[in-house]
């Protein structure tokens, strides 16, 4: 289905989880590694980048700023791609 303007925002938190599924990946992290980070438990980080979770609405918004900062961080994000994800 074509996504339209009205829902960017949606999208955009919705890709987020994958966003950060992929940088781990790439980073060579694990679940709980970067739980860690963030202080919390490795089973709600694979909630909040589940992306069931989103399509069923048990999640609206996932990571807060200040969790947003510290993953630009250990993912060592570019400014240009970390404006973007802080403008979410």
């Amino acid at each position: 289905m074509p996504r339209i303007k009205a829902k960017k925002r949606e999208y955009m938190i919705r890709d987020l989880a994958g966003w950060v599924a992929g940088k781990m990946h790439t980073c060579g992290f694990k679940q709980e590694d970067v739980a860690k980070e963030l202080g919390i438990s490795q089973q709600a980080l694979s909630n909040r980048i589940n992306p069931g979770k989103y399509k069923r609405g048990e999640i609206k918004d996932p990571f807060s700023y200040g969790d947003m900062l510290t993953l630009c961080k250990l993912f060592d994000v570019d400014g240009e791609e970390k404006e973007k994800l802080l403008t979410l």
